[in-house]
């Protein structure tokens, strides 16, 4: 008879159905106290401590069966090339290009490219900005009209605004 493994024995299992559901509870809102009454922790930190013992769990799941797809995924693509690489080397160009599509896969799948240039681009309301800076002035000169220095400020502000938004209104 097989041995039974701690992840299967019945107290375990139970553990981290209950573990789920308090996961499930939190992201639904529910307080640590309230968890604790449905579930039947005898604290909010016996709550805290599954939903922190399911998270981690789960994270070391998706992990483990993310680096295991990974291998089966790079396994396969050995498969693929192996019949190729005679034809490869001896020049056979349809064999060659298929090869190196391979190659290509794999690589992606190990993160060995240098990440690619992205190019952000961000889209700015010119025209909020010009109303900004409008009543950015508006507030200047309410409060610092008097000053001696005002004039010059404001005009060269207002140089500015025409010339960075000329024409948007």
């Amino acid at each position: 008879m097989p041995k039974k493994t701690r992840a299967s024995r019945p107290r375990t299992v139970a553990a981290r159905v209950r573990g789920q559901q308090a996961v499930k509870l939190r992201m639904a809102g529910a307080t640590l106290g309230d968890i604790a009454k449905q579930l039947g922790f005898k604290s909010d930190a016996g709550a805290y401590k599954s939903v922190m013992r399911e998270l981690e769990a789960t994270a070391h799941d998706t992990t483990e069966g993310t680096e295991a797809v990974r291998q089966l995924e790079l396994k396969r693509l050995d498969q693929m090339q192996f019949p190729l690489w005679a034809s490869v080397l001896s020049g056979d160009i349809p064999a060659t290009t298929t090869a190196l599509r391979i190659q290509e896969r794999r690589a992606a799948l190990l993160g060995l490219d240098a990440p690619k240039q992205l190019e952000a681009r961000v889209r700015i309301d010119v025209i909020s900005w010009n109303q900004a800076l409008r009543d950015f002035l508006h507030i200047y000169r309410e409060y610092h009209g008097a000053a001696p220095e005002a004039p010059i400020v404001m005009e060269r502000i207002d140089k500015l605004a025409e010339d960075r938004f000329a024409g948007a209104t």
